[in-house]
This record gives structure tokens, sequence and C-alpha cells, in this order.
């Protein structure tokens, strides 16, 4: 989003909060140091990838969403009245706002495709050279849904013969006691990685093994195979175990699939979104633009209680 926000002669500034580290910005890349800073820089536009943004911030709220269409919960998406603009990934998740839109009136949605998408498509993936198979491991950090701790054992043993390489990456919330015993794994057949690696991680796997986590719908999205542990809602695209004894099975069914597995991951993208030309960043920014020339004014909710509890966290608490 940034850089195609530079290429239209924008400026752009960060406000990183949170658990989230300044760390991960460039050198070249320019941050708010508070809210007080950001407040006095006056956006016009505010791109949140989380679920809510502080109205006390001037600027039209745009949420470009941290995952895809895809809840654990098994609810739907909690509209709170704290965006002007929601851009969405493909057609369930527009369906389940633009009622709503056309209901309340104070916000607009747009189909543009996920904005994570353009980073992940966006490179080169077939120049990935290893002598053996990438199998990347990861998984979601809720325990009811998580195999990690079912897997560990599984996993260790493999990882002691040196037909494939093991990458391992786990939600930044999994429990601190599991996250040792995979890095205490760590040999020349598996190396442990933080989430900031992701992207890489995702282009570099040949195959994935997970269990309920939305990570594995990004891997789909690149028409690799998947390898699921008791996943809730298993897809006909997915190869799902409900034994840890199944997993080396699955995972070389995974790495010769046959060319019905094949057909039903290609075809899972295209239901899951209509956008997998790494372009989303460009429709998003045109749609806020548009809200801008036509001077769109703020027409949500008060939502006090939930502005009370963002200034709360903020510590910030100027009128």
């Amino acid at each position: 989003m940034q850089a195609e926000a530079v290429l239209r002669g924008y400026e752009v500034r960060w406000l990183i909060i949170g658990d989230a580290s300044i760390e991960l910005l460039n050198s070249d890349e320019h941050s708010c140091t508070n809210v007080t800073d950001a407040i006095a820089y006056k956006p016009d536009a505010v791109f949140a990838p989380g679920d809510r943004a502080p109205s006390f911030i001037p600027g039209i709220k745009v949420q470009v969403f941290h995952g895809l269409n895809e809840d654990k919960r098994g609810e739907s998406y909690p509209e709170r009245g704290l965006f002007d603009l929601y851009c969405t990934e493909g057609p369930a998740r527009t369906a389940m706002l633009a009622p709503l839109a056309e209901k309340h009136g104070y916000f607009r949605v747009c189909e543009t495709g996920w904005l994570k998408l353009d980073a992940i498509l966006g490179k080169d993936k077939s120049s990935n050279n290893y002598d053996r198979p990438q199998v990347l491991y990861a998984s979601t950090f809720t325990p009811r849904l998580s195999g990690a701790e079912a897997l560990l054992d599984t996993i260790q043993q493999l990882s002691q013969q040196p037909q494939w390489q093991w990458l391992i990456t786990l939600h930044p919330k999994t429990n601190s006691q599991t996250v040792a015993k995979y890095q205490a794994l760590q040999n020349d057949n598996l190396s442990f990685h933080s989430t900031a690696e992701v992207i890489k991680l995702l282009q570099r796997a040949d195959i994935m093994v997970s269990d309920n986590s939305s990570i594995l719908q990004e891997f789909l999205l690149l028409n690799k195979p998947v390898v699921t542990y008791r996943n809730r809602e298993p897809q006909p695209c997915m190869i799902n175990i409900q034994n840890a004894g199944e997993l080396e099975n699955a995972i070389l069914a995974g790495l010769s699939p046959e060319s019905d597995l094949s057909e039903k991951i290609k075809s899972y993208g295209a239901s899951i979104t209509p956008f997998l030309d790494g372009k989303s960043a460009n429709r998003i920014l045109n749609a806020t633009e548009a809200m801008l020339e036509e001077g769109w004014s703020d027409k949500k909710p008060a939502n006090m209680l939930r502005n009370w509890k963002m200034r709360r966290q903020l510590n910030y608490f100027k009128l």
C-alpha cells in the first residue's frame, strides 16, 4: 500500500501500537511517535488492518483486513460503526457487509481484493531451488483448534530424517512453552522462524502442514497443497487428517498430488477472491480517492464506549 501511495505522490506515516514493533519499519519509512503526533499529522485517510480505528485521529477510516474471510469462531464479521470504507477481498465478505452499508448508510463497501496478496503474489516464486522439499508448519494459537502439541512428537521424529526441510512458524500468541518446544527441535532438517518472515516462507515452501489457521488459505492461493490436522471445516482441496500417525503419508500425497486434488486447489483460489493479480493496493487507493474527491463526510455513530476504550488503550484523553 505504501509503495503504491508513494508512486501517486502521497506521503505515508505509520502509527505502531500494541505489540507491533517499530523495528519492523525500514530506514526510509516514517512513523508517528504517538497518537498526538498522528492527530497533528492530519491524515486524509487512515488504513487499518485491525477491526478498530480511533475516531479522534482525522481522516476517513479504511478497513483493509488482517486476514481472508475465515472466522474460526463461526461468526460473521462484527461491523462496529468505526469505518467509512471496507475494502473486501471477495464476494463472501462483500455479501456480509453490503446489506449493512445499505441499511445504515454511514459506510461504503468496495470489493478490491486482499492487500496482503500483493506481497505474496508480487514476487517470482519460480526461483526456489532447494535440494529437497520444503515443508512449512504453521499453527493457530487457540489451543482447542491447534495441532501444535498433538503433532510435536511426530514432527520431531520426521525431522530426524533428511528427506524434507521443515520450516516452523507459530502464531505470536502461541503459548510460550509450546514455542520453546518447537525451538528446541531445531537441527539440520528443521528451522524455526518468526512470523515476520511468513511471506518468504509461504513462497519458499512446497507444502504446508496446518490445522485451523487462516494462513492455510493464503498458501492455497499459491496453488500449493495443504495438510490439515483436524480442521473444523475441511475443504476438498485439503488433505485432512485426524491422527498424527497419518502425517507422513499425507505429506507424501501432497508432494505428488493426483490431478483431482490439483484441480480442486486451483479452483479454491477463485472461490475466495477474484483478485489474484497482485494489484489490490491500486484498487483500495482508487476507492479511497473517490470518497475523498466527493467530499465524504463522517456519518458514523458516536461509539463513545469503544472510543473511550481506545483512548485508554492509547493513553490519549485530550478533546
